[in-house]
C-alpha cells in the first residue's frame, strides 16, 4: 500500500491528491465520549495493521443549529488531518491552523458525511509553499469550554485547549515521519483559533510544541472569568432543567435541548451588551493564569499577528435599522449619533473587539513582532480565509461569505501573495517588512 507512515499508535496510509499526499481523519486522542466526555483528552491507543486514513473525520457537535452546513458531526471528534507536498524532502516547515468559530461551531472534517468535501482544502497551500499543513478539529461549545468543574470534578476545565494541545503533542512526536521538522511548527488561527493560540502561548503545557504564531482576526479578550463561567453554567443548568447538584445529568442531555440551551444563552448574554464569546475558556488560575492579552508579551516567539479592515461588518449588517440607534449604549462604543451611523458603529466596535486588543499586544510583546491589516473589498471577519487558503474553503459558512473569492482572478493573485508571506514567516520566522517596534508599520494587504 502507497504512502504508509508509521506513527507512534500505528500505520497509515493516505491519498493523492491534487500535488500533494493526504492523511485524513487520524485520531488523535481517544474518543471523548463516556467516562472521557467533558475530560481533558487521553492517548488513543495503538492499533494494529494499517489505518486507512483516506477520509476525514467526525467534527465536533455543532454549537446552535442541527441545521448547520457542517453536519457530520459528534462527540467522537478528535481527527487531525496531515497535507504532505510531493518529492518535497525532509525537514519541511510545518504549518497547523486552529479553525475559529467563536468556540462554538466550525471544523476541519468532511462537511457531511455522504461527501468527500473537506470544510477546508489544504492541498494547493501546500503545493504552493513546499510546507506541510495540518488542521484538527477540537471540542467545542458545551462539550469543550462550559465550565461545569465548578459544581463537581467529575468535570475538567478547557477541554476544548487540551484537546489543541493533545494534538500539538501527536504533531511533535510524529511529523518528522511525514517529511516535518518538529522543531519549526508554526501555529496560524483565526478568531476563536486566533485566541486560542494567544492562550497557548502563555501555557507551559504547550510552549515547547511550536516555535512560532500567526493570530488573524482573534476576539483576545473573549474569556471569562471563574465567577462570569459559574454564573452561566448556573444558568445553562437551569436552561436544561437540571439541578447544579447533579451536574452529571448533562451527560445524557438530548441534542435538541443543547442546541435551544446554547441558543438561549447566546440571545441573553448579547442583550446585556456583552461582546465575549458564549463558550469562551475560564481564566481559571491554573490552566489560564490571566487573560492572555496581558501576559501574552513575555514570550519570545515570532509572531505575525493583524485584522480585516472592517470585522463588525460581519455582525453589524444584518442588524436591523431601528436597532442602530441602540448599539452604541449597549455595547459602550461612545459613538455620536449622525449620518452613516451604521457605518461608524461597526468600525468603532471592530477597533474596541479586534483592532485596540491586537495594537496592545503588538505595543507590548517581547519578542519580534509584525502586524498587518486585511483590505481586500468588503472585508469583514472571516473574509480572508477563503482568499488564504485559494479554495472554495467552508462552503456555506454564511450566504454572504465570499467563499468562492478565490477563484476571482485579484482574489486570486492576493491569496498567492498571503500564502507566501505564511510560509516565509513559517520558513525564517520574518514575514518580509519591519517589526512594530522598530517601525510602527502595519503591512497592507489589499
Amino acid at each position: 500500500m502507497a504512502n504508509v507512515i508509521e506513527t507512534t499508535y500505528g500505520k497509515i496510509s493516505g491519498i493523492t491528491k491534487n500535488g500533494c499526499l493526504e492523511y485524513l481523519g487520524i485520531p488523535y486522542a481517544k474518543a471523548p465520549v463516556g467516562d472521557l466526555a467533558f475530560r481533558r483528552p487521553v492517548d488513543h491507543e495503538p492499533w494494529d495493521g494499517i489505518l486507512n486514513a483516506d477520509k476525514g473525520g467526525r467534527n465536533s457537535i455543532q454549537g446552535f443549529s442541527s441545521r448547520h452546513y457542517i453536519s457530520y458531526n459528534g462527540q467522537d471528534c478528535l481527527y487531525m488531518n496531515i497535507c504532505v507536498p510531493e518529492n518535497a524532502g525532509t525537514g519541511l516547515p510545518v504549518l497547523v491552523w486552529i479553525h475559529g468559530g467563536s468556540y462554538a461551531t466550525g471544523g476541519t472534517g468532511r462537511i457531511n458525511e455522504e461527501s468527500e468535501d473537506m470544510v477546508y482544502d489544504l492541498t494547493r497551500f501546500a503545493r504552493e509553499t513546499g510546507c506541510i499543513l495540518v488542521d484538527f478539529n477540537y471540542r467545542l461549545n458545551l462539550y469543550g469550554f462550559m465550565n461545569l468543574n465548578c459544581f463537581s470534578s467529575r468535570f475538567d476545565m478547557n477541554c476544548g485547549l487540551f484537546d489543541q494541545i493533545k494534538a500539538l503533542e501527536f504533531v511533535r512526536r510524529n511529523i518528522s515521519a511525514f517529511g516535518g521538522d518538529p522543531d519549526n511548527v508554526t501555529l496560524f488561527g483565526q478568531s476563536s483559533g486566533g485566541a486560542c493560540i494567544l492562550a497557548l502561548m502563555t501555557m507551559p503545557e504547550a510552549e515547547p510544541l511550536f516555535a512560532k504564531a500567526i493570530v488573524q482576526s482573534a476576539c483576545v479578550d473573549s474569556f471569562w472569568t471563574p465567577a462570569q463561567s459559574e454564573k452561566l453554567a448556573r444558568t445553562y443548568l437551569r436552561m436544561l432543567g437540571y439541578s447544579r447538584k447533579k451536574p452529571e445529568q448533562i451527560l445524557s442531555a438530548a441534542p435538541k435541548a443543547v442546541y435551544k440551551a446554547n441558543r438561549d444563552l447566546k440571545i441573553q448574554i448579547r442583550a446585556k451588551g456583552e461582546v465575549t464569546c458564549v463558550f469562551s475558556p475560564v481564566i481559571d488560575g491554573k490552566t489560564l493564569k490571566d487573560y492572555p492579552g496581558r501576559i501574552v508579551s513575555a514570550s519570545d516567539k515570532p509572531l505575525l499577528i493583524g485584522t480585516v479592515m472592517r470585522e463588525a461588518d460581519l455582525f453589524t449588517n444584518g442588524l436591523p435599522a431601528i436597532i442602530i440607534p441602540y448599539t452604541p449604549r449597549l455595547f459602550k462604543l461612545g459613538t455620536r449619533w449622525g449620518r452613516n451611523l451604521r457605518r461608524r458603529v461597526s468600525d468603532d466596535l471592530t477597533y474596541k473587539v479586534y483592532k485596540k486588543p491586537v495594537l496592545d499586544i503588538a505595543s507590548s510583546y517581547s519578542g519580534n513582532v509584525w502586524l498587518y491589516d486585511y483590505q481586500y473589498k468588503k472585508c469583514r471577519h472571516a473574509d480572508e480565509v477563503p482568499v488564504l487558503f485559494g479554495s472554495n474553503t467552508e462552503p456555506g459558512r454564511d450566504a454572504h461569505a465570499p467563499a468562492n473569492a478565490s477563484l476571482e482572478p485579484d482574489a486570486d493573485a492576493l491569496g498567492v501573495t498571503l500564502r507566501t508571506v505564511w510560509a516565509q514567516f513559517a520558513r525564517t520566522g520574518s514575514p518580509g517588512w519591519g517589526m512594530y517596534k522598530d517601525t510602527r508599520d502595519i503591512h497592507i494587504f489589499k
